[in-house]
């Protein structure tokens, strides 16, 4: 699947699913307009921003760039990365409280703990706790007390770590992700290309020893958008998630989930964001979608994805238009989160049905809550539109779980 042209894009929309049946192979992304309400009769047309934006799949920051919209983009994968990037390696969430939010996320989606840094392994700067569920790894971090650092003492599993920096960003965005860390050959070179290419560099390469297995880690990061992190990893460690973190043993509670697909920015200008991401990595557009194939009754926005080589690291960047109704949600996002910021995450589950039920189950007990579901005429129609991937008791499911598709 990786570096195909059949793979399906990643839709902008808030609640992203995956089919439980295999479909056909399409050549061009399911057009947002068509599985999307229609804007009302009498709304003002939604604005785009000015766009310059490279050729499809030509990284360079010189080329001119603007948006095309769904009906005229073409799809082209010429594998353009200036340096090697393999998958997401974990996503990091910072917070005030990450034993408790640890546990709710751990309960809500079936991630089981498999790592910890906290104070009963030595770390006084901050308390880590890892989640994970198949290739899924889910980081959730919390600062400690300023004052209680100890001087000179215990250096933090993670060299890069900044206790101030930390509690900046919590009394900033609150619950909200730091960093989203991918594998890479090599984190110093990564680092090295990624810099010298105009991405601002964040942690300089840090090389963090196993004693226990005389491996290596190697980590650095730059700035992606607002105050999250590209993180690059690398290193011959191959421990549960990095050097320093203890392991935590217990019962396998996973409910499907198998790894992170895609991640979902929210940024003011997409296509300054856009040309800054590729610009420093070389990525290249995989779909793009503008207000006009993704317009609600209420708000717009325009959207472009990003992907690497092997398209298995998919980042699409939404940005707000203006002129709808009611105020675009990501204009909503972006003053909630005070600036740019990682909206949202796509999972991927090989049973939707089963992941799904079993998170509806868990929402009155501290779960997660989802969107409400589409209107009763949304599953009516959907055979139609769909035909006959799915059998008839699953289109029932479908409406029963609230679930979308595409």
């Amino acid at each position: 699947m990786p570096g195909t042209t059949t793979k399906k894009p990643v839709s902008p929309s808030k609640k992203a699913v995956t089919s439980p049946k295999a479909t056909s192979p399409s050549k061009k992304p399911a057009s947002p307009n068509k599985k999307s309400a229609a804007s009302p009769k009498g709304a003002a047309p939604a604005k785009r921003a000015a766009a310059t934006s490279p050729h499809k799949g030509d990284s360079s920051p010189k080329k001119k760039m603007k948006l095309v919209g769904y009906e005229n983009f073409v799809r082209h994968n010429p594998k353009t990365d200036r340096f090697t990037m393999h998958k997401f390696h974990h996503i990091e969430f910072y917070t005030q409280d990450a034993t408790n939010v640890s546990k709710r996320f751990g309960w809500a989606a079936g991630l089981k703990l498999v790592a910890k840094s906290d104070q009963s392994t030595g770390n006084h700067a901050y308390a880590s706790y890892v989640l994970q569920s198949g290739d899924l790894k889910i980081a959730i971090t919390a600062p400690y007390s300023r004052k209680n650092q100890k001087e000179g003492g215990h250096v933090p599993p993670h060299p890069g770590f900044n206790v101030d920096y930390a509690h900046e960003f919590c009394n900033k965005h609150g619950l909200a992700v730091r960093a989203m860390a991918i594998s890479v050959d090599d984190a110093a070179l990564a680092y090295e290309l990624s810099t010298k290419h105009g991405a601002v560099g964040v942690c300089p390469p840090k090389t963090i020893k196993d004693a226990a297995t005389h491996t290596t880690q190697v980590i650095s990061s730059v700035k992606l958008y607002g105050d999250v992190v590209l993180r690059f990893v690398s290193g011959d460690y191959k421990g549960r998630f990095q050097p320093g973190y203890h392991d935590v043993e217990g019962p396998d509670v996973s409910i499907g989930l198998d790894r992170l697909d895609h991640a979902v920015g929210n940024v003011p200008n997409l296509i300054e964001a856009v040309q800054y991401a590729c610009g420093f990595t070389g990525w290249h557009e995989y779909a793009e979608f503008t207000a006009e194939d993704v317009g609600t009754v209420d708000s717009g926005l325009n959207s472009m994805v990003l992907a690497n080589n092997n398209e298995m690291i998919l980042l699409p960047m939404n940005e707000p238009t203006f002129g709808t109704k009611r105020k675009s949600q990501i204009q909503t996002f972006l003053e909630q989160n005070e600036g740019a910021g990682l909206q949202h995450m796509a999972l991927k589950t090989n049973d939707i049905f089963h992941t799904l039920a079993e998170m509806r189950k868990r929402t009155h007990l501290g779960g997660f809550d989802f969107m409400p579901k589409p209107s009763a005429a949304y599953y009516k129609n959907l055979p139609a539109k769909i035909g006959d991937v799915f059998t008839a008791a699953q289109y029932e499911k479908i409406e029963q779980l609230g679930l979308l598709v595409d």
